[in-house]
């Protein structure tokens, strides 16, 4: 389905949005039918409530005017959300759903989907909404863009999850608060940079199309751009287990797309660590690293197809606390393999008696808080010297003339960690593609004047 659960940890530093946003406020509490003015705190907690709302709704329209926005108003979830580390301290449940009733009677947000409370409690659905014409209209007299969105600089990144999947609360904690430091650090050096799609607004909605429901990460189907900043994910109520990075939209855009991410208007590279869960255990055993370590699992050797699909298997064989309860991996095809999953499955388990300890140990999660250790290193290294370096879990993506100093750090950082260099493996990115013509280009004042799509943000953000 194509809606998110709403997200109340964005504001802005534009001016004129502030003072939209200011007016707004004001307008919907003069229209309110009070008995009495509420008090000086209840007030503040109102306005926030509708900015918050009024920026997650366009944010969402941005990233896709289809997209939908659950948000609950019960008292309970409310409640908590108040209190939770997670959530955002301006929510009272009272404020808030009165700022919901004003929006939804000024004409400026509506409801889409009602909720549902499904009689087996396994899934319910809270009520869904979207910014109206109205409101997009008054925002768009404003000139903003999604560049002029930002996350709340106190919005919780370092983030703790039960086996269940679900945040936990927990209390003060020495780790979480030196991770935090460090995160803000990435944070900053991600936001003073702008990354896109060198796609046109056409080019994306066919994206759009051809990969939906294709993506299982946290990100909504949508290219949400104004999401440029990470968190990171520990699971299992253990700081040793994941602490990966999360959130930005280039996180989950999918491969294929890659290589037209921008940074600032230019091309990009990107750089992976060459079989990464691999090279750690090799390098852990005090072994050589091969070149590639899947590489031996192949039936037919340069097949990139059969290749992604060993390193999902071996990492799921890895990540599982048995290998006989390993369902299939998405998109696992026998056609490719020659194999049933079955059979494929035990077949890369025989190829590495190595690891055979290993398989259905359920070390792949701290294997990721090794990796996601190395990717916080090389990100720093970066924010230090002034460079944009986007995270994508075991590969990072720089401006393309960074490629040399990337691939230099990468090395460094492992074999500071594990005693012996890693291998790395890079893919150029391909910047803007220059389709042929036959007819001369023309000067066109008009686009120079007022770009569009990717071009068109870019010239936002140095605004």
């Amino acid at each position: 389905m194509n809606a998110r659960l709403f997200d109340p940890q964005w504001t802005t530093d534009n001016p004129a949005l502030m003072a939209y946003l200011d007016s707004l406020c004001a307008d919907l509490s003069s229209k309110e039918t009070r008995k009495r003015k509420r008090r000086l705190d209840a007030q503040l907690l109102f306005e926030a409530a509708i900015k918050a709302i009024v920026l997650d709704l366009y944010r969402a329209h941005e990233s896709d005017p289809a997209l939908e926005v659950g948000i609950a108003t019960g008292t309970t979830a409310l409640q908590q959300k108040s209190t939770s580390r997670y959530g955002a301290s301006f929510i009272s449940a009272r404020t808030f759903i009165a700022a919901m009733e004003a929006l939804q009677a000024g004409g400026l947000i509506e409801l889409t989907t009602p909720h549902w409370d499904d009689p087996n409690k396994t899934r319910s659905r809270v009520a869904r909404y979207m910014a109206t014409p109205a409101l997009l209209r008054g925002l768009d007299d404003v000139g903003i863009s999604v560049v002029d969105l930002r996350r709340h600089r106190n919005a919780e990144g370092i983030r703790l999850k039960d086996a269940g999947k679900h945040l936990v609360d927990y209390g003060d904690d020495a780790f979480a608060n030196t991770a935090r430091d460090r995160l803000r650090k990435i944070n900053d050096m991600l936001e003073s940079h702008w990354a896109d799609l060198a796609r046109t607004d056409d080019q994306l909605m066919a994206d759009l199309k051809e990969i939906a429901g294709t993506r299982d990460d946290e990100a909504a189907q949508s290219f949400d751009f104004a999401a440029r900043t990470v968190h990171r994910v520990f699971n299992n109520e253990d700081w040793e287990q994941g602490g990966r990075f999360y959130g930005a939209w280039w996180i989950s855009c999918p491969s294929r797309l890659r290589p037209y991410i921008l940074i600032d208007g230019k091309r990009t590279v990107e750089v992976d660590y060459s079989g990464l869960h691999a090279a750690m255990l090799y390098a852990q055993d005090g072994q050589s690293i091969p070149d590639d370590p899947y590489e031996r699992c192949l039936t037919r050797a340069q097949n990139k197809a059969e290749r992604k699909l060993v390193k999902q298997t071996f990492n799921a064989l890895l990540n599982a606390d048995s290998v006989k309860r390993i369902g299939e991996i998405d998109d696992y095809s026998p056609e490719i393999t020659g194999r049933s999953w079955n059979d494929f499955k035990w077949h890369i388990v025989s190829m590495y008696p190595e690891f055979r300890q290993h398989f259905g140990s359920g070390i792949g999660l701290r294997l990721q808080r090794k990796d996601s250790d190395l990717a916080e290193t090389v990100m720093l290294r970066f924010a230090a010297m002034g460079y944009a370096c986007l995270p994508v879990h075991d590969s990072f993506i720089v401006h393309h003339e960074l490629q040399d100093e990337l691939n230099q750090i990468m090395r460094e950082v492992f074999e500071a960690e594990f005693g012996v260099s890693g291998k790395v493996g890079v893919n150029i990115g391909i910047g803007e593609v220059v389709e042929g013509s036959s007819q001369p280009i023309e000067l066109g004042i008009g686009q120079l004047l007022n770009p569009k799509g990717f071009e068109a943000r870019l010239q936002a953000f140095w605004d």
